[in-house]
């Protein structure tokens, strides 16, 4: 069954929730409370956008031979389209950006990975670094508190 086939059963249900698509209206510009039709009318074209985009996806990764859509199947999906690319390359920028930076510290563990020690550019310490709060009364490691020798 061709994917399109099978959005035609939820014509005139509403898929994105009021607040979110109030939400995104107003953030273009619209009033703080959008008419009905308004907000009917954008869950639609929202619809039926993914629902183009994920269906040419789909028969990108069919040519390649998959059955499961890849993000290159997302941005091949979107090459007539520059402004829809150059978002799409933005997001796989963020993403490898983010990977990158779990590689190096992983969040589920304190240490350092070895090949993240290696990344990590420690900046030589100056005069300015030294502990200007340093207690004076210790010495050698011991405390002098209180006059005791």
């Amino acid at each position: 069954m061709e994917p399109r086939a099978r959005v035609g059963k939820n014509r005139g249900q509403q898929n994105f929730n009021d607040a979110e698509l109030q939400l995104l209206l107003f953030a273009f510009g619209d009033v703080n409370q959008p008419l009905e039709s308004t907000r009917k009318v954008l869950d639609e074209l929202l619809t039926d956008f993914i629902t183009e985009l994920c269906f040419e996806a789909a028969r990108s990764a069919q040519i390649a031979g998959r059955q499961k859509i890849k993000l290159d199947d997302i941005k091949w999906a979107c090459r007539n389209n520059p402004v829809y690319l150059g978002k799409v390359e933005e997001m796989f920028t963020k993403k490898e950006m983010v990977d990158g930076l779990r590689r190096i510290a992983d969040p589920n563990d304190d240490k350092i990975t070895a090949s993240g020690v290696k990344q990590m550019i420690e900046e030589p310490l100056g005069d300015a670094d030294d502990d200007a709060d340093m207690d004076t009364r210790t010495a050698g490691g011991r405390s002098n508190a209180g006059g005791r020798k």
